[in-house]
């Protein structure tokens, strides 16, 4: 019988794949239905077994567990056709949802590096700090988590809370294999594409500046 952790984790890795399909071109380009039909349809495929693995978990043992920050991050991504396959258009339109301007997405990838700037040099071998050790239950690194998270609400920094939450109350129930709460708030691949995006938004920023 497959583990809950199992579970979770799979789910996490087909999420993230169809999330990355529907970013494709081709495919952005469709409307709500057409989209979740090709939603269903490339769920069913990745969850059933060919020889002894799924693709799902295939990609798994190649990814590892992704974050919940790296979740949440891909469900944003996905707000608009997410909003028009739930039919909360009018929602949307009556500005119960959270909007673009004030979800706090720029400064959850600076969380997201500066977590990333101050965990991986020294988890690495980098000294003798290691504050990868607060993670396994650090009343004071949490406290001051969750201290972040209600900083970033009053803010109106939406994402930047939710992650930040989302990823503590993850931590708290086991729902990953991993019992360090760092594996719940980023992973190599978020760390990447957040320093990756900040950077190719200075450089267009400074471009357009200049023009």
């Amino acid at each position: 019988m497959m583990h809950f952790t199992d579970i979770t984790g799979l789910a996490g890795v087909a999420l993230t794949l169809l999330a990355l399909t529907l970013r494709l071109p081709g495919i952005k380009r469709l409307s709500a239905k057409p989209k979740l039909a090709l939603v269903c349809v490339l769920l069913i495929a990745l969850v059933i077994p060919f020889g002894n693995l799924s693709a799902a978990e295939f990609m798994r043992g190649v990814l590892a567990d992704l974050s919940v920050t790296t979740l949440l991050l891909l469900l944003f991504a996905q707000r608009e056709w997410l909003v028009s396959a739930l039919g909360l258009s009018k929602a949307r339109e009556q500005g119960s949802l959270l909007p673009q301007e004030e979800s706090g997405f720029t400064q959850a990838l600076l969380f997201v590096v500066i977590a990333a700037v101050v965990l991986y040099p020294f988890a690495l071998g980098l000294g003798m700090f290691d504050p990868y050790r607060w993670g396994f239950g650090n009343i004071g690194f949490i406290a001051g988590l969750l201290l972040v998270a209600l900083l970033a609400w009053v803010k109106q920094y939406t994402l930047l809370a939710l992650s930040i939450s989302l990823a503590v109350l993850a931590w708290s129930v086991g729902w990953y294999e991993s019992n360090n709460i760092w594996n719940y708030l980023l992973d190599p691949w978020l760390a990447v594409y957040a320093v990756g995006e900040l950077l190719k938004r200075g450089v267009t920023r400074r471009t357009g500046r200049k023009s």
